[in-house]
């Protein structure tokens, strides 16, 4: 890849350009109706279009609410917005954002998390759901995604997907175990036909409580998760270890796997980087990346054909970059797109299930986002996206025809804002 062209993103009139800054893409900031927009996330609707989906800030309550626009590829621009209303007053975390997502049939779900504000633990919340069967015209009432509705602790880190059969697939970080276990649980439900979310099951105890989670299915339909899993390796003194691991289900979700380490970073922490993996699958198979400091601190990747059995050894992409996001292209390509903090900020408090702890995370300060290319695994390209001026982070991407469309969080003194780019990925 010798070029990266832009073509600017038409939002119907929502779309306001950033200054051109000089080595760097052209971008769109998103102007919505609220005072703030923040936490991107893309996915696809039952057609194959683009959707984005963000949290929004209404100037008039003051409450959040989670939208989503789908992208007419051959206009080069995003339909109307539209508003789900039983979000209102959902969480605007950036790494454990409000979702949609399509059954084969239309269907939308929306699926965002809200803290019960009255509680003792400042972090007691649930997880709900509200679907759409008339293309978002109309919404049902918020419903509890879990079975367990205690109020007394967190449940988030959320993701969801579309199987084989047309219906949705949802994991998510659950703390109803409480002190009995060290970290959450994760936890896994299917939606019916013509139904919300069926019963759910525990498919593991003791996971990292603030990371993202991540649930794909392939083209065969077989559904891979992956998320940080908290060991304590005898052969390490039975430290606290946080590495990634995988899961896969070949019976449509009815049993997994046992959880298998994507790579034995043996990164030994007591807290929560804030930073999940991502994976992607192609026809040469099922490729990953994620944050570790084990072994050295940096955004990995690594390949697995059949990864049931295993992964292959992780290659270092990037020493400085966060919250990985990776999509597979054709012809064994892949790309990843992440921030790089030029900046760290102080250590704070984080949102856990059962407490708090202070960890240093970036980013808050100035950070720019990067596109990488990768050839069979391997690193072929790198390009700026933003110059690092800004405090840019979170940053997602989607396929669009030859093109990849990205967004990202931009923090400003006067709150959070989104911004687009449309790059060419032709030579």
């Amino acid at each position: 890849m010798k070029k990266i062209s832009l073509i600017v993103l038409g939002m119907l009139g929502l779309l306001n350009a950033c200054t051109t800054k000089p080595d760097v893409p052209d971008v769109q900031v998103l102007i919505t109706e609220g005072i703030e927009a923040t936490a991107p996330y893309f996915t696809k609707d039952n057609n194959g279009n683009a959707v984005l989906c963000w949290t929004e800030k209404d100037g008039q309550d003051s409450l959040y609410r989670l939208k989503y626009a789908v992208f007419d590829a051959e206009k080069k621009r995003f339909n109307t917005a539209v508003t789900v209303p039983a979000s209102a007053g959902c969480s605007n975390s950036a790494e454990s954002m409000g979702k949609v997502a399509f059954k084969a049939d239309g269907t939308v779900f929306a699926v965002f998390s809200r803290r019960f504000p009255k509680e003792q633990n400042p972090y007691a919340g649930a997880i709900y759901y509200s679907l759409s069967d008339d293309a978002g015209k109309s919404w049902s009432p918020a419903r509890f995604l879990h079975s367990d509705t205690a109020h007394t602790y967190g449940r988030s880190f959320f993701d969801l997907a579309t199987l084989k059969n047309g219906e949705l697939g949802a994991i998510w970080l659950d703390g109803r175990y409480g002190k009995s276990i060290k970290g959450s649980a994760l936890f896994f439900a299917r939606t019916e036909k013509g139904k919300g979310f069926a019963a759910d099951s525990c498919l593991d105890k003791g996971t990292c409580e603030c990371c993202r989670t991540d649930i794909f299915t392939d083209d065969a339909g077989k559904i891979h998760l992956a998320y940080r899993s908290i060991t304590m390796p005898s052969a390490l003194a039975a430290k606290q270890v946080r590495d990634m691991v995988y899961k896969v289900s070949a019976d449509n979700g009815q049993t997994f796997t046992a959880a298998r380490a994507i790579s034995n970073d043996n990164w030994e922490i007591e807290g929560c980087p804030h930073s999940g993996p991502s994976l992607a699958a192609d026809k040469n198979g099922l490729q990953a990346v994620w944050f570790t400091a084990g072994g050295g601190a940096g955004l990995y990747h690594s390949s697995a054909k059949t990864p049931e059995t295993g992964f292959g050894r992780r290659t270092l992409l990037t020493a400085s970059g966060r919250h990985p996001q990776l999509v597979a292209l054709s012809q064994g390509r892949a790309a990843m797109v992440c921030e790089e903090p030029l900046s760290a900020e102080p250590a704070h408090e984080m949102n856990h299930l059962h407490g708090t702890m202070k960890m240093s995370h970036a980013p808050a300060g100035a950070a720019k986002i990067t596109l990488s290319l990768l050839k069979n695994g391997s690193l072929e390209k790198t390009a700026v996206v933003t110059d690092g001026k800004e405090a840019d982070n979170h940053a997602v991407l989607t396929p669009v025809q030859d093109k990849l469309l990205l967004a990202w969080v931009r923090e400003e003194k006067t709150g959070t804002k989104l911004c687009y780019t449309l790059m060419n990925l032709k030579e």
